[in-house]
């Protein structure tokens, strides 16, 4: 995954919490099946997890990897 796109939903779920794929498409300006796709990616990782069907939630790790990309 490249980092902007990783560091920007991050980031967005750092900040609103639990949040629908629709929104986070519409946040990022992108369509909501590469936004399935990076959080099926981030959420392999560790960064995120699935909280219902169309429902992502960041974990501890990825606050962790979201800090690490402010660097």
């Amino acid at each position: 995954m490249v980092h902007c796109p990783e560091r920007a939903l991050l980031s967005v779920l750092d900040e609103r919490g639990p949040t629908r794929v629709t929104a986070l498409a519409t946040e990022l300006e992108t369509h909501p099946i590469t936004i399935t796709q990076y959080c099926d990616d981030l959420q392999s990782d560790g960064y995120v997890y699935r909280v219902s069907a169309d429902v992502y939630a960041i974990t501890e790790a990825g606050r962790e990897r979201l800090a690490s990309l402010a660097e």
